[in-house]
């Protein structure tokens, strides 16, 4: 393979440094008139946390415009009731955007699309019109060269060297570390397939990640460092693994970064530290190692890390495994009552085990669910509260009106883009939670009504529950009675 000592690929990047500029993004969108459309950045894409950064509600003309400060380029967001789409920005610029209601090229799903955005009158330097160029770029060069024929010879490596030089030379004058950072690590990616004359692992860490500074913000990067470092636990020695599995019994943040440090691909200290992080996130659904001992790490690297953004992602990190978990104390919630002009909150039921059930009125499987939970309603409504929150994006026909104000139990109708739908991390429907009588996650997600693959139902959880509820009340009266025979008193 070709020394390309003067390849974009090996230049040691300086990030430019922006201080915050106003961004505009205008448009239009198809069948949202009034819904609110909302802009988030992602904060890292190891936690995955996002930020709101804007929004607006969409005008009677399906028009939109909103407005928020960038310190630096960055991926954006789009949202818009269900639907999910993203474009890039740069500081300091005006975008001009088109959003539709679904895919033209998948099936529409009620429950949310993931649809592409379309741009009007993009310059060539904007930052979303350089990466659509490269990313068809790198589509016909695998279009062509990857196929069984050429990464089975030598013949798809040479390629390869070739299309590095072509880039590094194209881009050469590009002055945006974000592009050049997207480039870099689409092209590692390309040295991740199989071919004759690929990369060794080692060869990999010291070509794109030994040097580079560590891009939280960068999806190519966090993506290929991601999947370098995947089960990295279960990759290093069998020497390293073992004390790595000690560092953990003992809760000690310090010889786990020690432990990782032994390994080759692990010598630059502030991959150590992400990945230490990192590593703990993947196993701590695992039966290998007590929960507690992970997140008393994480909390410690949390406040004493080495890296002011390690600090930050391992603070998010902790917040991702345990939100929702069961044990965890319920998110609140608002809900007005207009009936009874009244505010329901999480306290509001704290007392009783409650079941909240999250439907879409519009999808067939909702009336299914709701049959089968009305004998189980008959059954166990003494013991837990039945909550049913319905997602109204539009106005519910006559029909719908009339079939929901016959269930029997609590429900309210919220828009899509109430708090509660995000505070509980409701994606798709039907969805379920059930909360204990202190309120406390019991389960999250919660099993349904549908038996599911073992054929259990929610009503086998209700049933432990009742009688777990009857022991105790019963255990709780026998006690008091024995005491009327207690000669100590």
């Amino acid at each position: 393979m070709k020394t390309l000592t003067s390849l974009l690929l090996i230049i040691c990047f300086t990030p430019l440094i922006f201080g915050q500029k106003t961004t505009k993004i205008k448009g239009l969108t198809s069948g949202f008139v009034g819904k609110k459309i909302e802009f988030y950045t992602i904060k890292d894409y190891f936690s995955l946390k996002d930020s709101l950064i804007g929004e607006a509600i969409i005008q009677n003309d399906s028009s939109f415009q909103v407005e928020f400060p960038l310190e630096h380029t960055e991926k954006i967001i789009v949202k818009c009731h269900k639907n999910t789409g993203f474009i890039y920005a740069d500081p300091g610029t005006t975008l001009t955007i088109s959003l539709p209601d679904k895919d033209p090229y998948n099936a529409y799903r009620p429950q949310g699309n993931k649809v592409e955005i379309a741009f009007l009158n993009l310059p060539k330097t904007d930052i979303n019109f350089k990466i659509l160029e490269f990313d068809k770029w790198v589509t016909d060069f695998l279009g062509v060269y990857y196929n069984r024929k050429t990464t089975s010879t030598i013949l798809f490596s040479e390629k390869l060297d070739t299309f590095k030089l072509n880039v590094e030379a194209y881009y050469k004058k590009d002055t945006s570390f974000f592009f050049k950072t997207y480039v870099r690590f689409s092209i590692a990616s390309l040295e991740d397939i199989n071919f004759v004359g690929s990369k060794t692992r080692i060869e990999k860490y010291l070509f794109y990640l030994k040097d580079f500074p560590v891009t939280y913000e960068n999806e190519r990067y966090s993506s290929y460092l991601n999947l370098f470092y995947k089960n990295i636990f279960a990759l290093v020695s069998t020497e390293i693994n073992t004390k790595i599995y000690k560092s953990i019994l003992s809760s000690s943040p310090t010889l786990l970064m020690q432990s990782l440090g032994l390994d080759a691909t692990l010598k630059n200290p502030k991959i150590r530290e992400l990945i230490a992080i990192r590593g703990l996130s993947e196993v701590y659904n695992g039966k290998d190692f007590p929960k507690t001992n992970i997140i008393t790490i994480l909390d410690s690297i949390s406040r004493f890390g080495l890296y002011k953004q390690n600090r930050y992602l391992s603070k998010s990190i902790i917040e991702r495994l345990t939100e929702l978990a069961p044990g965890m104390k319920a998110p609140n919630f608002e809900i007005i009552h207009v009936e009874k002009n009244d505010t329901i909150t999480l306290q509001s039921f704290v007392g009783n085990y409650v079941y909240i059930q999250f439907i879409d009125p519009t999808l067939q499987d909702s009336k299914k669910h709701l049959e089968l939970l009305v004998p189980m309603y008959e059954k166990y409504g003494k013991t837990f509260r039945f909550v049913t929150i319905i997602d109204v994006q539009n106005e519910l026909t006559k029909e719908q009106k009339t079939y929901f104000s016959s269930i029997p139990w609590e429900k309210y109708y919220l828009p899509f883009d109430h708090a509660m739908f995000k505070k509980y991390m409701v994606k798709s429907f039907p969805n379920y939670v059930l909360i204990d009588d202190t309120g406390v996650l019991h389960s999250y997600p919660a099993a349904s009504p549908i038996p599911d693959g073992e054929y259990e139902t929610v009503e086998k959880v209700f049933y432990t529950i009742k009688r777990k509820i009857e022991v105790e009340k019963m255990n709780k009266e026998k006690s008091g009675f024995d005491d009327i025979y207690d000669d100590t008193k």
